[in-house]
């Protein structure tokens, strides 16, 4: 069986970097072993997905990812979002930062306090 390169980049580029799926995923939709998948994606230069917010909202969830940055907007403290969700100020704090680049990271003042939209 021939193996068609290009349309094998293009559906290992669109369901990583936009639908999130996992090596394990790709490798039940094209029928080939995950290490085969993990290959083909080190050869095409495709790094593996980040899965973070696909199990964030499973196991918070459906709209557990615009909760919390409708909490981080309306300028809650990170122990107030923590407590809605259930963990940790910690854990919130790791949270806030996977969720947020660092262009769209919202600043915290010196003193104990919310984070508010930089200036």
């Amino acid at each position: 069986m021939k193996i068609n390169r290009k349309k094998i980049e293009n559906l290992l580029r669109e369901k990583i970097q936009y639908g999130k799926s996992s090596d394990q995923e790709l490798a039940d939709i094209l029928n080939v072993h995950p290490s085969t998948v993990s290959r083909w994606r080190n050869r095409f230069g495709i790094p593996p997905a980040d899965k973070f917010e696909k199990r964030f909202r499973k196991k918070y969830g459906k709209n557990s990812i615009e909760i919390f940055k409708q909490m981080i907007e309306e300028e809650d403290s990170l122990q107030k979002i923590a407590n809605r969700f259930g963990f940790t100020r910690e854990y919130a704090r790791q949270v806030y930062n996977k969720l947020y680049s660092d262009s769209d990271k919202l600043v915290r003042p010196r003193r104990r306090g919310r984070y508010k939209k930089a200036s």
